[in-house]
């Protein structure tokens, strides 16, 4: 691989084009339609901007998506129309987002009359620590053809051959990594109001060493991810039931998600890094009168 197109340069798509660029390989993206923050922070990432869909498809070895889960479908669509304009049969594309299986399925029979070579994927770990721990998980009857990946830094592992197993992975172990972001931002907002927020960090670091130091940077990632974690709940949720489960949890937390999100609380950044500390974004969160009574979190009882 020398080319791999990135749809899109988010903070996810930033830090892949990071270490791709760091070793040699020259990452593109096509940015039509898109703000001007996430061109700018393709350009800050080294990334060349296509002007078109078919460019990308035409020149690139690889195309990763990495988007938020409901835009999955329509992006391998807009893919599968122009690749078959290209007649382009050889084209490897890995779908790395927080979706369900049968949406990975749904993606597959997209692409399959282009001839593009699917490959669902899922990342395990934040964007910032891509090289440095962040897994990328692959299933498919290809998947072992992208552990060349980890010529380029990042750490892989193929789970099996079939498509959907990484996105069920993924919405499983999203299941934790969101519900615990969600139920500390409950209770310290508590905290906040008792008075006692130093005083219950200070606890939980006793009694769990660690942990919320590393939930931290992703509870500070809430003011600009909130809405794209809630999109992962409602992944799960749809897995659960399409199997014949009843999810109790991840309901919940996506309500509570969507609620933060509904604060309109950060930025996105030109640079993809995050700002803040939990502290900091506790403060704001309370601030905004998120879980008050006839406030912005109203609506987590519905």
């Amino acid at each position: 691989m020398k080319r791999i197109g990135i749809l899109s340069i988010g903070e996810m798509g930033y830090h892949w084009a990071r270490l791709l660029g760091s070793q040699g390989i020259e990452v593109l993206t096509y940015a039509g339609g898109r703000s001007e923050v996430t061109q700018r922070r393709a350009t800050n990432a080294g990334v060349r901007l296509v002007p078109s869909m078919r460019v990308l498809l035409e020149e690139s070895d690889l195309v990763v998506s990495v988007v938020v889960p409901l835009a999955a479908k329509r992006v391998a669509s807009q893919v599968a129309r122009s690749l078959a304009r290209v007649g382009r049969r050889d084209l490897l594309y890995l779908d790395a987002n927080a979706i369900s299986p049968m949406t990975a399925r749904e993606i597959e029979r997209a692409l399959a009359p282009a001839g593009a070579i699917f490959v669902d994927g899922c990342i395990i770990g934040s964007a910032a620590r891509i090289g440095h721990g962040t897994l990328i998980c692959l299933s498919g009857p290809q998947a072992e053809r992208l552990e060349e990946l980890r010529a380029f830094g990042f750490s892989t592992r193929v789970l099996g051959t079939e498509i959907g197993q990484a996105s069920a992975f993924k919405v499983v172990y999203a299941g934790l990594t969101k519900g615990l972001q969600g139920l500390f931002v409950e209770l310290l907002i508590g905290a906040r109001k008792f008075g006692l927020l130093h005083e219950i960090i200070r606890q939980y670091e006793e009694s769990f060493p660690g942990l919320l130091a590393k939930i931290g940077p992703s509870i500070v990632g809430l003011k600009t991810h909130a809405g794209r974690r809630a999109e992962e709940m409602a992944e799960l949720g749809q897995t659960y039931r399409h199997n014949g489960l009843r999810s109790v949890m991840a309901p919940a937390t996506r309500k509570l998600l969507r609620a933060i999100a509904a604060l309109d609380a950060g930025m996105a950044s030109e640079t993809g890094e995050r700002e803040g500390s939990v502290l900091e974004t506790v403060e704001l969160f309370f601030h905004k009168g998120l879980l008050r009574e006839n406030g912005p979190g109203g609506s987590i009882r519905s």
